[in-house]
């Protein structure tokens, strides 16, 4: 079991459903700084608390000073039901005080370690391993430390919002073959399908255990939702939700996509548009999207029918190979001590 190579004159200790209210007490310190990182996915690390899986596998730790105050801590998301066995999500945090102790490092490099060791303990031997983390844009503290650990940026995250008020500028209406049906079971596994075919990456591809639970914990409405059909198959979907963003509820897409051949004849331009009245008819007056590209650049189209930037995360990733796993232990820290 790999441990924190360096305590920084503090100690190590396991994970435990007694750190949430601390942990949660740093991620306001982080974001008071105006670091947000965007990577804390404390939902799921308080059911995975919840349900001793942090404890049983050993998948996050906490620093804390002498005095017992917690000042970091890093978990790794292990793949869930349905998700690629090889993949592994890292969170975490430094309190913004120590942040030139080089504790994020000793962090990720942990991680790393711990990540790399679970694989071979407990992986069904395929896939290499892949490793990431997503943060905001704008920290870049954060963007050097994972480069000098070998991380590096992969894929772009652009939340973006506009306001109901008046219509998608430009655009058609209608589309000639082209009718609108709103998403629901029979529209699921077309959608799902559909969804697959047109994944850049072949990883990306859901099976029908993922989608759903996707779908679930994105809370799909659907009666926001549609689908895109010609010649009585679906050739473009919007999937919506709501959600709350500074205080304010709006109408969120979750799930935009449309077959290659029907992308730049404005069937973006159809779906949103019938989202937005969907949005409207809901009592909402502003609509939110998040855009994954594979440039920082992605913003761009959606700039032109009025959505404004909010925020960009970024996923950076490693592919590690097995045999970077070394001894983490050093003089000044023993296993006993975590």
């Amino acid at each position: 079991m790999p441990i924190p190579a360096k305590s920084h004159g503090c100690t190590w200790h396991w994970l435990s459903r007694q750190d949430l209210p601390e942990i949660d007490g740093l991620i306001v310190a982080e974001e008071h700084f105006g670091d947000a990182t965007h990577h804390h996915d404390l939902v799921a690390l308080e059911a995975a608390v919840a349900d001793d899986m942090v404890k049983e596998t050993e998948t996050g730790v906490v620093l804390r000073k002498p005095s017992g105050t917690l000042i970091a801590y890093a978990w790794i998301r292990l793949p869930g039901p349905g998700e690629l066995p090889h993949r592994f999500r890292l969170h975490g945090g430094c309190h913004p005080a120590w942040r030139d102790e080089g504790i994020q490092e000793t962090l990720l490099r942990w991680q790393l370690e711990r990540a790399l060791e679970w694989h071979l303990d407990h992986g069904d031997g395929t896939g290499t391993p892949e490793l990431s983390m997503v943060i905001s844009s704008s920290n870049i503290f954060l963007a050097e430390t994972l480069s000098d650990c070998g991380f590096r940026p992969q894929k772009w995250y652009h939340a973006m919002r506009r306001s109901l008020l008046e219509p998608l500028p430009g655009g058609p209406e209608t589309l000639p073959g082209v009718h609108l049906e709103r998403f629901g079971p029979e529209w699921n596994e077309p959608v799902r399908l559909l969804y697959n075919a047109n994944a850049s990456d072949p990883a990306d591809k859901l099976d029908e255990e993922a989608w759903s639970w996707g779908l679930s914990g994105a809370g799909i409405r659907d009666d926001w939702s549609w689908v895109a059909v010609a010649n009585d198959r679906a050739v473009g979907w919007v999937l919506n939700t709501d959600t709350s963003l500074g205080g304010e509820r709006i109408g969120w897409t979750e799930y935009l996509g449309a077959c290659p051949v029907w992308r730049n004849r404005g069937i973006y331009h159809l779906l949103l548009g019938r989202s937005r009245q969907s949005f409207l008819d809901a009592g909402l007056t502003s609509a939110g999207i998040g855009i994954d590209t594979e440039s920082g650049q992605g913003e761009r189209p959606y700039q032109e029918l009025g959505y404004a930037g909010v925020d960009s995360m970024v996923w950076y990733v490693s592919h590690p190979g097995l045999d970077t796993i070394g001894p983490a232990q050093t003089d000044e820290q023993q296993m006993g001590r975590i």
